[in-house]
Parts: C-alpha cells; structure tokens; sequence
C-alpha cells in the first residue's frame, strides 16, 4: 500500500523557491548574466498593500526601459532571447530594536523594498567586429557594458519622485533565489505576489 503525504504550506514554499532557483540556473548556463537588484525607494501613500502595487509599477516600469535598452524591437520573434528576465518580490524588514532604542532613524516606508534576480543575455563586446559577433550568436544585446555600470551611468532613466534607488550586485555563486524570495519562504506574502517578467 502506498502512502501519501500532502506537502506541507513551508514545504511547497520551499519547493517552489528551489524551482525558480534552478530556471535561473539553467538560464545562467544558457549564458545569461545573472544580477541582484535592490529596488529602494521614497516614502509612498496609501496603505502596505498600496505601497506594494506602486513598487510593482516601478519594477515593471524599470523592465520595460531596460528591454528596449538591450533591443530594439523587443515584440519581434527573433529578438525574444534578447529580452531581459526579472524574478522578484517585496521584502519586508524584521526590526530589531536596541532597549533603549539610540540610534533609530525613520525609514521610507517602514523599510519595504523589492528584490529582483535579473538576467539579461550577453553584451555585447565593443573590441570584436560586429559581424562576427552576429555569427556566432545572432541577434545582439545594444547593452555594451555590466549591467551595474549601466544602471549607474544611466541613474537619470531610471529613478523618479517614487524610486530612490537601484542597488545591482552581479551574481558569482548561486542564484540569490533564496534571499531574493525570502519573504514568500517565509510565509509573509502569498505566492501571487512574487513577480515574474519577460
């Protein structure tokens, strides 16, 4: 007789976190680069819930301006590979108090923020010909240098009154899934809130 046990509410987390850390694995050794991004930002109105819509807004409105950053014509068959992948969801702080509470500062919005993976296809390499490039790979990324120094060199793109700031740190080791979606783990949002584009 075979016995059946139903995943428990933290082991499907579990599960599903480790999935999404192994597609941005086997997206890695389809040569994407992989970056960890920290979405920060000014104090929003409303409500959490509110709060989370509106960084959503920016996090997809920061997508949007990258892939037509890295291509063109990101709509056309032929230029799908090149359009980038984010993995993310809203982070939300565990506070620590001192007893006598010296030091504390106000924090933008209680300290939520958003965590992104970002993988972006290969740049492309300014000291090899073109058409050798397109040989070997076909379509191009227009991105031409690490994503870190591009979101520093074009801050003015991106940032407004909402976001404050865009934190990237290239991925070397792992995936970063783990701490990216460690609030969703944690059981502090649901699994609808963990946002994926493409």
């Amino acid at each position: 007789m075979t016995t059946y046990r139903q995943l428990s509410e933290s082991e499907h987390r579990e599960n599903l976190v480790e999935a999404y850390s192994h597609h941005i694995t086997e997206l890695m050794d389809q040569g994407r680069r992989a970056y960890y991004l920290n979405f920060m930002f000014n104090q929003l109105p409303g409500s959490r819930e509110t709060q989370i819509h509106i960084m959503v807004q920016e996090v997809e409105r920061v997508h949007w301006l990258l892939m037509h950053h890295i291509v063109r014509r990101p709509n056309a068959v032929r230029f799908a590979h090149l359009r980038p992948i984010f993995f993310g969801c809203p982070d939300l702080p565990v506070f620590k108090w001192n007893r006598d509470k010296v030091g504390q500062s106000a924090t933008a919005n209680d300290g939520l923020h958003f965590n992104v993976v970002a993988l972006v296809p290969p740049r492309t390499d300014p000291v090899l010909p073109v058409e050798f490039q397109y040989w070997l790979r076909g379509p191009l990324s227009r991105l031409t240098v690490p994503l870190d120094q591009h979101f520093q060199e074009s801050s003015r793109k991106y940032l407004n009154g909402r976001l404050s700031r865009i934190d990237v740190t290239p991925i070397t080791e792992g995936t970063m899934a783990d701490y990216t979606l460690k609030t969703f783990k944690h059981g502090r949002i649901d699994e609808d809130s963990i946002l994926v584009l493409r």
